[in-house]
């Protein structure tokens, strides 16, 4: 027989995006039996061929993972009593495999006795629109997941199918990698999003799983888009002329983000509010001076935690090779904005181990300054 050299498994795990995004993840791909055409028959252009069981699912998923609204199958010397196992095949397909559990809600078939095979003809019921497989993101790592999310949360995309291992398709996993993903990417961080999350199969027993991952913003993308495209241009307009990654060019960025005035306490949660329209809260003043370090070349990240108790967000820099705490909305010109680890404390709380330690050198042991006056 010739067979195709591309297994359907290696097909399902390329189905588009995110599939080359796997720095420091890995694909992993099963020995497959790649489908085989079948000459005979007057209309059998494109029409599969099967020996055994196993050979027939796999030519049937082929079938769905192109979105066809059917398929013809030539089974030759087929082995055991094949209305039993059509019946099986429907129920392993619809219960248990991943793209057929999403994308079908039924399937049926025909089968007639020809000169020397057993043919069947299949037809595919779908429960989402077939043009919507080709869609389908895959990634296996978490680098390459947080690489799609992070492209859908950009694009401010309603809806991202993720295709992915078991392991790396539990809700909780997900939901922290999405979280990840929007506070990675502060230019588009305008409202984080309402996330519900559908996996298919729903006890994902199997090695594969497919996520339907719906994304709700409160507001259109069109205008989000814009509001994103504006918050870039403020940005490159604050960062003009910084002096560098040293404490000199962090505290200019601290200076030009507080002569705003943009900060509110019950504000948004955006950096477009923080940078644009005003009314910012901490976290959005944290999301737009994370903004400012990343186009000047400085590391930061935001932190969340308390002040006083009460919900607080402020940022975690890297200066001359070390981590330093700021609260770009305590910052005041004049005075020490760069705080370790001991001095945030007791006021500022926060799960420490989740983030880089900064702490004191040998000369700040003597002479603690005080982040409030």
């Amino acid at each position: 027989m010739k067979r195709r050299a591309a297994a359907l498994l290696l097909a399902l795990l390329t189905l588009s995006g995110c599939s080359s995004m796997l720095n420091r993840s890995y694909r992993s791909v099963s020995p497959h039996r790649a489908q085989t055409l079948d000459a005979a028959g007057s209309d059998a252009a494109g029409t599969l061929r099967a020996e055994t069981f196993g050979e027939l699912v796999n030519d049937v998923q082929f079938f769905v993972s192109e979105g066809m609204p059917g398929g013809i199958v030539h089974l030759y010397g087929y082995p055991g009593s094949l209305d039993e196992d059509l019946e099986q095949l429907r129920d392993e397909l619809l219960e248990r495999d991943p793209l057929c559990c999403w994308a079908l809600s039924g399937i049926e078939w025909e089968r007639s006795h020809l000169i020397s095979f057993e043919e069947c003809r299949f037809t595919f019921r779908y429960r989402v629109d077939p043009t919507q497989i080709s869609r389908i993101q895959s990634a296996i790592g978490t680098t390459a997941i947080r690489a799609c999310l992070g492209q859908a949360l950009s694009r401010y995309d309603r809806r991202l199918v993720l295709q992915t291992s078991s392991y790396y398709g539990r809700e909780e996993v997900l939901l922290q990698l999405i979280h990840q993903a929007y506070y990675a990417q502060p230019g588009s961080a305008l409202g984080y999003p309402e996330v519900s999350i559908l996996l298919y199969p729903a006890d994902h027993d199997g090695t594969r799983i497919l996520a339907e991952i719906h994304f709700s913003y409160g507001s259109d993308p069109l205008l989000l888009e814009e509001h994103a495209r504006r918050v870039a241009d403020a940005a490159a307009a604050l960062t003009q002329e910084a002096p560098g990654q040293g404490e000199e060019g962090c505290r200019l960025l601290c200076s030009r983000l507080a002569e705003l005035n943009h900060y509110s306490p019950n504000g948004a949660a955006s950096v477009f509010s923080a940078l644009i329209s005003g009314g910012a809260d901490s976290e959005g003043m944290a999301l737009a001076f994370q903004l400012l370090c990343q186009e000047s070349g400085i590391e930061c990240l935001p932190v969340s935690g308390t002040l006083d108790g009460a919900p607080h967000w402020w940022s975690l820099v890297k200066v001359n090779g070390v981590w330093r705490h700021v609260d770009v909305t305590a910052f005041s010109a004049g005075r020490d904005f760069l705080f370790t680890d001991s001095q945030m404390s007791p006021r500022y709380v926060w799960q420490k181990e989740q983030y880089p330690a900064c702490k004191e050198a040998e000369r700040e042991a003597s002479a603690v300054p005080s982040l409030f006056p």
